[in-house]
């Protein structure tokens, strides 16, 4: 589909009747101004070879696309039904036009009275500048024979006043739009098999159909009306057709659709008797739309319609179904198909993909690309130019097009990424709820979608929680754009990041990351890297002050969200309350969602209100002097909808193995939708790895009665990171094991030494020794300085006790890799509690005792150590307050141990002289016991939670 033609999706015949003979070739040939109703041997005889020199008109475009014979299962089929899908001809070597192209296209013209005609001979140029309605005039050399114009080659003309309007033009999608729908009996007593009474209902007035769902897709922007009252036959037309009564009229033709079924020839015979029935010179004087419902045997198709245009066709019982009717009329309001792959039509997330013979299903709307064309969600949809933006140019909540109205004032519901071309992207959350609870394919995850200003789109990428989409080298900048879906908040709302590369600079003053805790550095391209100490670095600095309830944007992971129970079989009370508990790790609701019910019609405004307490809740379900208030918002909703309340101003903490009281509640016309079915209250409803969610109450608005019940809804949280290292290995901070003396010792021995050496060494060493010592020391250290920290730590005592007299070497090694200092004649002072960092004065010439030939193991020369976060930090930075690499973070630069929250690990080898102690091995996790129950994983003592069945390890590390 070329993004400047009008066109029409048309369904065709089965192939061999495609092969014998075109529908179009085969048209009759007619008058524009013949009369309606002429049998066909008056229309056989009227075929001639006519000119049609400087008509008027509007350019069009058909397009043969589709047979109704093939058919397959829709990839989730609802239970027990039957989902035919249109599948589109010329992707595989059995189906297609007999010339084997792939779908055909074909140009048309409309005259002022509505008939449309094909058109032959464009020039390449006219095919490349004409847009769907354009007012055109065909040239002098124009001639027509049967239902076709051929202009010969020859250009084009436009009036005066059109200009040289290049693209589609956009159709109004806003407002009150007019349909009928219109039932057809032939002379040979072949009819639309709907009554005039079904198709009322079909498109106005059951469950789900064309008017209910564009109103519900629209947020009711757009409304599908019958026209009013006033559109009555012409006296003495009553042959030709009936009055309109309901949007629904029934027309007359004389011609059998058994003996001469063309679709082409039957919609002009139409056209005209509206025209003559009404006296009318066109149906738009009636209607904005026309909705021809052909009966069976008209075309072997399925149903077409007209780009920006106000017709649309259907064989006999697609007329009924809700996808054909929004797929169809969609074309008349210039949406284009939607693809995915090399199927045109194989974008099944909305209604402009495949359709399905169901009356009422599926219940879904229109992909991003669509939504964005449509405008319903412009002031809900945000523009980027990954050109000019740089970084994280996008952060937080997307939600799903149903929540448009429910979401906070300040939300988005669609992105757009501009591009320097003529497509651009389009990103939306394709939640499965509401008027789109049924969604064919995708539900609940972001769909990124491709797309010129109109013309068909390309579904490129569906992304679920913690997976990525990289658009490469974006408009040929050598920039990559990236999509990161960090969590799927059930129905609602996903949170996602774009990051959008660095921008190219030529100074640092080009470079801003709105960031104070970052230096922006320009190297071409800018960088921005994290400043140490500082809260909103992402790096949690515990030395800096730094902990989860005082530095949320580095400290803590997330957001996750946990979702209760939902019930299909639900009741409904103001509110429900209920109990969450905090596992091993710290966390702080953010925010929640609560699934309503719009009490005495489809949607309403109400109130909601949170409310929270530590502790239990029980015995306080109606004190409500017990209970803080958190939230109190309006909504707009209809039932069965997920309501995300705004962030907390204040996140709720709740401490690890602690419990959490919660109470939402709905006023003024909203109800709670909650499960029943007898779960006992505080038993558990729900669980992860960090929480636990029970079973409640439901509640009387404000703080009334209560009973059993399961509140419906999800909460998000973040967790604590764990973070427990400081910027330095051990606090307070030392660059090596040992503390300097009192007073620094002489630079030789002031006397002899002692006869007996201290009674005792001045603190217990290490818990282990460090290894026994060679039995031939060599005259000199092999190392001139001890290395960062001791190879093996040593023993809390000494190995052996020491002699009576000094022996020729030591009984035990010294604690650090080379001696310190030979010891003085007598001890200046008392030893330290704690040995020295290095030594304060390099040793006396001589040790007391020769050293040990070499350490017990070679000195660590470098360690690898990580930072958690989102930009690349300096190597600097890493080595000071990073943590020792491996672990939770085993891989370089991957999201490993650093939680679902966009962070990265970073890594860096750092030097030995500043790089901490040598990482230590991981034991491994013991192995499940033969007998008894439980034990933990991590540390092989008694467990931390209840044991599962079968010997698998549970969430929380236990084995049975």
């Amino acid at each position: 589909i070329t993004p400047n033609m009008l066109f029409r999706s048309y369904c065709t015949a089965a192939i061999a009747a495609m092969a014998a003979t075109s529908p179009l070739a085969a048209a009759a040939a007619q008058s524009s101004s013949s009369v309606r109703g002429a049998a066909p041997e008056e229309v056989a005889a009227n075929k001639q070879h006519r000119a049609l020199a400087g008509a008027t008109g509007k350019y069009l475009e058909q397009r043969v696309e589709y047979s109704e014979d093939a058919f397959q299962l829709a990839d989730n089929p609802e239970p027990n039904v039957d989902r035919r899908l249109r599948e589109l001809q010329g992707n595989s070597g059995n189906r297609g036009p007999p010339d084997g192209t792939g779908p055909k296209k074909l140009a048309a013209f409309e005259l002022a009275n509505g008939e449309i005609l094909e058109v032959e001979g464009l020039t390449a140029e006219d095919e490349a500048s004409l847009s769907s309605g354009d007012e055109i005039i065909l040239p002098a050399e124009a001639t027509m024979s049967g239902q076709k114009i051929n202009v010969h080659g020859k250009p084009i003309g436009r009036p005066p006043n059109a200009g040289n309007r290049q693209g589609r033009k956009l159709a109004t999608l806003t407002g009150d739009k007019t349909v009928v729908g219109v039932r057809v009996v032939t002379s040979c007593n072949d009819s639309t098999t709907s009554s005039e009474a079904d198709l009322r209902n079909y498109i106005f007035d059951d469950a789900v159909n064309l008017a209910k769902q564009y109103k519900a897709c629209s947020h009711d922007k757009l409304n599908i009306i019958k026209p009013a009252g006033g559109n009555t036959i012409a006296s003495g037309n009553t042959a030709l057709a009936s009055n309109i009564v309901g949007g629904v009229l029934t027309v007359n033709i004389n011609r059998c659709t058994t003996a001469d079924a063309d679709d082409s020839i039957m919609r002009n015979e139409i056209t005209a008797a509206i025209n003559s029935a009404f006296g009318v010179s066109n149906p738009t004087d009636i209607a904005d739309h026309f909705m021809y419902c052909l009966p069976p045997g008209t075309f072997g198709g399925i149903a077409y319609a007209y780009m920006n245009s106000w017709m649309s066709l259907y064989k006999d019982d697609w007329c009924n179904y809700v996808s054909a009717q929004l797929h169809e009329v969609g074309h008349n309001l210039n949406f284009g198909h939607a693809s995915e792959g090399t199927a045109e039509y194989g974008d099944q997330s909305g209604m402009m993909g495949f359709s399905y013979s169901q009356n009422d299903s599926p219940v879904m709307c229109f992909n991003a690309a669509k939504s964005v064309q449509s405008g319903w969600f412009s002031d809900k949809t945000v523009t980027i130019d990954p050109n000019n933006d740089a970084g994280s140019c996008y952060s937080g909540p997307l939600y799903g097009l149903d929540s448009y109205t429910s979401s906070p004032a300040d939300a988005n519901v669609l992105i757009q990424l501009l591009s320097t071309g003529t497509t651009n992207y389009h990103i939306g959350f394709n939640g499965k709820q509401g008027s789109n609870s049924g969604t064919v394919e995708h539900g609940n995850r972001v769909l990124i979608t491709t797309q010129a200003a109109t013309g068909a789109s390309l579904k490129i990428a569906n992304l679920g929680a913690g997976q990525s989409y990289t658009i490469a080298n974006y408009d040929g900048s050598g920039r990559d754009v990236t999509i990161d879906v960090h969590f799927v908040s059930g129905s609602d709302h996903a949170v996602i990041e774009i990051m959008c590369g660095p921008a190219l600079c030529s100074s640092d003053g080009q470079c801003d990351d709105n960031n104070v805790c970052t230096t922006n550095v320009c190297d071409g391209a800018c960088n921005f890297f994290p400043i140490s100490n500082c809260c909103g670095n992402g790096i949690c600095e515990p030395g800096n002050g730094e902990s989860f309830d005082l530095c949320f944007d580095d400290c803590a992971d997330g957001p996750y969200d946990v979702t209760a129970p939902l019930c299909s079989s639900c009741y409904i009370q103001d509110g429900n309350m209920f109990e969450v508990k905090a596992r091993d790790k710290n966390v702080a609701i953010t925010t929640l969602a609560t699934r309503t019910y719009a009490v005495g019609g489809a949607s309403g405004t109400f109130g909601g209100e949170v409310w929270t307490k530590q502790g239990t809740m029980v015995g306080f379900e109606t004190n409500m002097s017990a209970w803080t208030k958190i939230a109190d918002v309006s909504f707009t909703s209809g039932s069965w909808q997920m309501l995300q309340f705004p962030e907390f101003d204040t996140p709720v903490q709740i401490a690890a193995g602690q419990t959490q009281s919660f109470y939402v509640t709905h006023k003024n016309g909203g109800k709670a939708l909650w499960g029943g079915g007898g779960p006992v209250r505080n038993t558990l409803a729900t669980e992860d790895d960090n929480l636990q969610m029970f079973h409640g109450y439901y509640n009387v608005y404000p703080f009334g009665g209560k009973g059993a019940g399961t509140w419906n809804g999800a909460l998000t949280y973040m967790s604590d990171n764990g973070v427990t290292a400081t910027l330095s290995p051990t606090p307070p901070p030392t660059p090596a094991p040992v503390n300097p003396p009192t007073p620094p010792p002489s630079p030789a021995p002031v006397n002899p030494p002692t006869s007996l050496p201290t009674s005792e060494p001045t603190n217990p060493p290490s818990p282990q020794p460090t290894n026994p010592p060679s039995p031939n020391p060599t005259a000199e250290p092999t190392n001139p300085s001890p290395t960062n920290v001791p190879t093996n730590p040593p023993t809390p005592l000494p190995t052996n006790p020491p002699s009576p007299n000094p022996t020729a070497e030591p009984t035990n090694p010294s604690p650090t890799n080379a001696p310190t200092n030979p010891p003085t004649a007598e001890p200046t002072n008392p030893p330290t509690p704690n040995p020295t960092n290095v030594p304060t004065n390099p040793p006396t010439p001589l040790p007391s005792s020769p050293p040990s030939p070499a350490p017990t193991n070679p000195p660590i020369a470098a360690v690898d150590k990580y930072i958690c976060t989102k930009n690349a930090p300096l190597p600097a930075t890493i080595c000071a307050d990073g943590s020792l690499a491996g672990g939770s973070c085993s891989n370089a630069n991957a999201p490993d141990g650093c939680g679902k929250g966009g962070k990265v690990c970073w890594w860096s080898s750092c030097p030995g002289d500043g790089g901490g102690p040598p990482p230590t091995p991981t034991p491994p996790p013991p192995s499940p016991p033969t007998g008894g129950c439980p034990v933990c994983a991590a540390t092989g003592g008694p467990c931390c939670g209840t044991c599962v069945d079968g010997g698998k390890p549970s969430g929380r590390g236990c084995f049975e």
